[in-house]
């Protein structure tokens, strides 16, 4: 049974020691962080360290929590192991004592004459809505040149069909189509951040392909591979949305048996949480799945209904949409340009690069342009485009011999 709200549970201020940790966590001062700082160095650890405590942890002490209350806070605890935020800065930016959220995010937060747990408190959820809120802005003010374009539409929607769906949906696509460009915005902007995104490491096997998703959905590394995938199935729910991006990379191991071996390990996960779940393959590696289909992996394969397939080249759509962002006018199919003395057509640049090089090479480009323009006090225009196309190309090429 939880302790009402309107019940104000006492702040514990004055006591400066973690229950279960041996880092010293002062009240938040600016000292304090220095020393938590000095200490993690001292351990060879990192922000995650930090927090002393596991995704399955948090989510087994929140779990008599008010639902929305207790979204929020594992938002904030999942976003700062993302973004590399310690335990103590976290703790000042909501204004509490690291001892009481310590115990607030293990469940340890008890009345001491009843033993009840105390629910999360009015101050604690503004203050962490108000953390998110500024979290977020941040994130987009940051990345301002994301742009919204028809693929990523279709990204997100595989996204929704997972997290509306429970089930395993597949999205296949070209390299450099912008797949991880939209997966990554789905994770932060989506279903309260509480999409996991984990882009699987090459010829990592299972071992590395369960570190990977660990990481990402906040759970310890510590322990044999068996013990962390518990801790990974306890700390996803069905309101999550496991993304799993690059999976084609399982297959590059020593052993063919392993890849198998890793799908029927996120299909465990799957059953046992009944999250949401996107699996991520190009297209060359769609025929190499759904041929082993029968085979191999049967069993995942029936769980999944939906299938979601983008195109095999960077879309004009897309790019339409990327030079409206920018202010750029389209360019005409004969168009030409005259950089001192080089000539170019835009519109065949831009097919060209699609076709054979993916979206990185004509968003830096623009990138580029855009600092040309800046240096030249003018408004962006194709002329800067079709000049950082050319400079891009110039570098590439081996030097002329200058020996006479």
């Amino acid at each position: 049974m939880t302790i009402a709200n309107d019940n104000t549970p006492p702040e514990d201020e004055n006591r400066d020691e973690l229950d279960a940790g041996n880092l010293s966590q002062p009240g938040g001062t600016e000292a304090g962080r220095d020393d938590v700082d000095r200490a993690l160095e001292i351990q060879g650890a990192n922000a995650r360290a930090s927090w002393n405590f596991s995704a399955d942890h948090v989510q087994q002490g929140l779990r008599h929590c008010t639902p929305e209350r207790k979204e929020v806070l594992l938002w904030c605890f999942q976003w700062c192991l993302d973004r590399g935020i310690y335990f103590p800065e976290f703790a000042t930016r909501v204004d509490y004592a690291p001892n009481t959220l310590y115990k607030i995010f293990t469940g340890r937060h008890v009345d001491p004459k009843s033993g009840q747990r105390y629910d999360i408190t009015d101050k604690l959820y503004q203050a962490c809505l108000g953390f998110r809120r500024e979290e977020k802005l941040r994130h987009l003010q940051a990345d301002a040149d994301f742009v919204v374009t028809p693929t990523v539409k279709r990204i997100w929607q595989a996204c929704d069909l997972a997290r509306e769906s429970h089930t395993p949906v597949f999205l296949y696509g070209a390299s450099h189509v912008g797949k991880t460009w939209g997966l990554n915005h789905y994770s932060v902007e989506n279903n309260h951040g509480r999409s996991p995104y984990v882009r699987i490491p090459a010829a990592s096997g299972l071992g590395g392909m369960v570190d990977a998703i660990a990481l990402r959905v906040g759970v310890s590394q510590k322990g044999n591979t068996k013990e962390k995938i518990d801790r990974i199935k306890n700390s996803l729910s069905p309101n999550q949305v496991l993304i799993l991006d690059e999976v084609h990379e399982l297959i590059y191991t020593y052993r063919r048996e392993s890849f198998f071996a890793c799908l029927e390990v996120v299909r465990d996960i799957y059953d046992h949480s009944g999250c949401g779940l996107v699996l991520v393959v190009t297209n060359v590696f769609r025929r190499e799945m759904e041929g082993a289909k029968k085979a191999h992996l049967e069993q995942i394969f029936k769980r999944g209904v939906h299938r979601v397939q983008l195109g095999n080249i960077v879309r004009v759509a897309d790019l339409r949409a990327i030079f409206d962002h920018h202010a750029l006018k389209w360019p005409a199919r004969k168009q030409s340009i005259d950089i001192g003395g080089v000539k170019d057509q835009p519109y065949e640049i831009l097919r060209a690069l699609a076709k054979d090089e993916g979206l990185k090479s004509i968003t830096e480009r623009i990138r580029y342009a855009k600092r040309l323009a800046v240096n030249a006090k003018e408004r962006l225009s194709l002329k800067h485009f079709v000049h950082a196309h050319l400079i891009i190309e110039r570098n590439a090429q081996l030097p002329e011999d200058d020996w006479e």
